[in-house]
């Protein structure tokens, strides 16, 4: 095998198409199909089921193969670097995955920090829920993401980089504030029509957990509306279609513009970490190791 055969197969398998890679590679489709069935061959593995329509899907032998393929190709990269002396001087694209709390309220703030070191590196940022994002890293679609909820998996290597907590946001004078400004009781979501995220949400599934540990019935609420994404559920609160629970750190808008009350919930410990995730085991590249040694040493952790 050679690298141009294993670059093919990482490309396609990040991209989900022939393709894209091909145009990445600044090849032919055809000249893609080729390297990795002569690396098919060479393996003795069939590494894509190719009988899906829409996208090239790997075997069981193809996800093993690509932890080893990133590895072949990162280490080459490393090797190259640093025999040129240009670790410190390290350019290219970091891909990002984040969730829509830390990717829109925390990492702008750090990316502008870095850049300032920096200015050789760019990024490529997507902002999705907290489940697309772990996935992406676990298939190498991104080299870091920034959560706002824990997924146990041996693959993934956490650091807590700030804390968060869920509050209860509403339209302003709706709850009466002197007669809740330690807190509201749980119970008091009774009374409202619920705003809430989408299914892979982290805020959802800390919400939801926490209500079922309370006992608290959601199923009595009068009504419940969904969202994907936290924007469209500031705007109906300030409409005055219901009320929230989201992030504390994702509302500041609303009370600085006195369009919006904010209030702790009593007995419901609503606390988080936003995290940096990425892969346990994969070799990241220069701009990406850069990256990620710049925020843990920001927050004083020890990779």
């Amino acid at each position: 095998m050679d690298l141009e055969q294993i670059r093919a197969f990482v490309n396609v398998a990040s991209l989900k198409s022939f393709s894209e890679a091909a145009e990445k590679m600044f090849i032919s489709q055809p000249s893609v199909s080729v390297r990795i069935k002569a690396l098919e061959e060479e393996l003795g593995v069939i590494l894509f089921d190719r009988s899906k329509a829409r996208e090239p899907v790997l075997t069981e032998a193809g996800r093993i193969f690509l932890d080893y393929a990133y590895s072949i190709i990162k280490l080459q990269e490393d090797c190259r670097e640093k025999l040129s002396g240009q670790r410190e001087q390290a350019t290219g694209m970091v891909y990002i995955g984040a969730s829509t709390v830390p990717g829109t309220y925390l990492l702008p703030s750090l990316l502008t920090d870095f850049k300032k070191t920096s200015t050789a590196i760019d990024f490529n940022i997507s902002v999705l829920d907290t489940s697309a994002v772990l996935e992406g890293i676990l298939n190498y679609s991104y080299d870091l993401g920034f959560v706002g909820l824990i997924k146990e998996d041996d693959r993934l290597t956490y650091a807590g980089l700030a804390e968060d907590e869920l509050v209860l946001c509403t339209q302003r004078g709706l709850i009466p504030r002197p007669d809740y400004e330690e807190g509201v009781p749980v119970e008091l979501l009774l009374s409202y029509h619920l705003l809430m995220r989408e299914k892979g949400s982290a805020t959802r599934q800390l919400l939801e957990r926490k209500l079922s540990e309370s006992a608290f019935d959601i199923g009595k609420l009068p009504g419940i509306t969904f969202f994907n994404n936290l924007e469209g559920i500031k705007q109906a609160v300030r409409a005055g279609l219901g009320v929230a629970v989201i992030s504390k750190l994702s509302i500041q808008d609303l009370a600085l513009a006195e369009e919006g009350d904010v209030f702790p919930i009593r007995n419901l410990d609503l606390k988080r970490q936003l995290h940096l995730v990425y892969h346990r085991t994969r070799v990241l590249g220069g701009a990406a190791v850069m990256l990620r040694d710049f925020i843990l040493s920001r927050h004083n952790i020890i990779a």
